[in-house]
């Protein structure tokens, strides 16, 4: 039995990751397969991280067909990788990195490295970890044309 590939949204629990669900959507569509969005969110926010926020992404998760599931770890580019392998990701889409990054998308990179990244900046422009076939040094990064 073949399992269905799939595009992953990763989100935190921030309302304007709506523009990354929005992008991976886009994707999904484009390739005619399913959508799942991740929200890992730090172990120590347990119940404070907020639900008003969590439950606009989940809405938005489910107007673009996607369904949400929500992890309580600390270690979110481990959960994030391994969750991508479990769907069988063919692209994952992200939000830039802050400053200081976080190192959140170099780590998902180096755990999943033949997994295309797409990353979101707050204007909606969309910059892209392209890893090349066999590649084994730093992914070649585009932005749009």
């Amino acid at each position: 039995m073949k399992t269905k590939a799939s595009i992953l949204v990763c989100v935190t629990g921030q309302r304007d990751c709506d523009r990354l669900i929005r992008t991976g959507k886009k994707l999904a569509e484009e390739k005619s397969i399913p959508l799942q969005v991740l929200c890992v969110q730090p172990a120590s926010a347990g119940y404070d991280a907020s639900c008003e926020e969590l439950e606009y992404l989940r809405q938005t998760a489910r107007d673009a067909s996607a369904e949400m599931t929500v992890y309580f770890n600390d270690e979110a580019p481990i959960i994030a990788a391994s969750f991508a392998k479990q769907i069988h990701a063919v692209h994952i889409v992200t939000g830039m990195a802050g400053t200081p990054s976080n190192g959140f998308i170099e780590m998902v990179h180096r755990l999943v490295p033949k997994i295309p990244i797409s990353m979101v900046a707050k204007d909606e422009t969309v910059y892209h970890i392209c890893p090349e076939e066999g590649e084994t040094a730093a992914p070649a990064v585009t932005a749009p044309v």
